[in-house]
């Protein structure tokens, strides 16, 4: 009778020392560096995703990760393709030659700065090189317009001029026959807050850009398609 009593109590334990099984699927599959910028891949083979994150290498910075279908069976090859620099901005376009998809990526050189980036499929045999095509300044307001010509993006960049700010970045289609550069075409204030409209004229695109004056701030961007039709002139005498 113990005998049996022993084994029903040790059959009872048996469930308690069980425990999940657990797999690790998601792995380092390839890193680069270009000066300060980290990237590294990351393979997630439960979903079949080939994931990219980017870091800045300074104190007080956060990453930013894109990922897009494995398509060479986890296999990637990430270069640098174009690269520009002007004052505190830094523009990067990476690019994963097995997969064609390419990446800009935007960060300033100062600490506590973290990238903003902007992932698309690239178009093959496309020339791999980045156009900075405007620069506008508005009070503590940076903006850059720079255009990915192979890919047919433009995409605008903008960061305040303080210490701990990190950029904001927004791209859209681009028109090869477009004309005309950037203008504020209107502007408001209210306390902290700071709105700022701005005329892409080449894309017909209107992006507001907010961000409040105070330091580390970082501003953000949204933009919409507007027909040329629609644009109103640039006012004179904005903040």
């Amino acid at each position: 009778m113990k005998k049996l009593l022993a084994l029903i109590l040790l059959g009872i334990s048996f469930p308690s020392l069980a425990s999940d099984y657990k797999s690790t699927l998601l792995v380092q599959t390839g890193q680069l560096r270009e000066s300060d910028l980290i990237v590294r891949t990351v393979s997630d083979l439960e979903s079949n995703k080939i994931c990219l994150a980017f870091y800045v290498s300074t104190t007080g910075t956060s990453p930013v990760i894109s990922c897009y279908d494995a398509r060479q069976g986890y296999r990637s090859r990430v270069r640098q393709v174009g690269h520009f620099k002007e004052g505190k901005l830094v523009v990067r376009k990476m690019k994963d030659l097995l997969n064609n998809v390419s990446c800009l990526v935007a960060y300033v050189s100062t600490p506590g700065t973290s990238p903003s980036i902007n992932c698309y499929q690239g178009r093959q045999a496309a020339k791999d090189e980045i156009v900075r095509q405007g620069h506008l300044r508005e009070g503590d307001l940076e903006l850059f317009r720079v255009v990915d010509p192979g890919s047919a993006k433009a995409c605008l960049i903008a960061y305040v001029n303080t210490e701990g700010t990190a950029p904001s970045l927004f791209c859209y289609d681009s028109q090869d026959a477009g004309k005309g550069g950037m203008t504020q075409n209107g502007y408001m204030r209210e306390g902290d807050l700071v709105v700022r409209k701005i005329l892409d004229q080449s894309s017909n695109r209107e992006c507001l850009v907010t961000y409040v004056s105070t330091q580390g701030t970082s501003p953000n961007i949204h933009c919409y398609y507007q027909p040329a039709s629609a644009q109103r002139p640039a006012a004179a005498g904005k903040p």
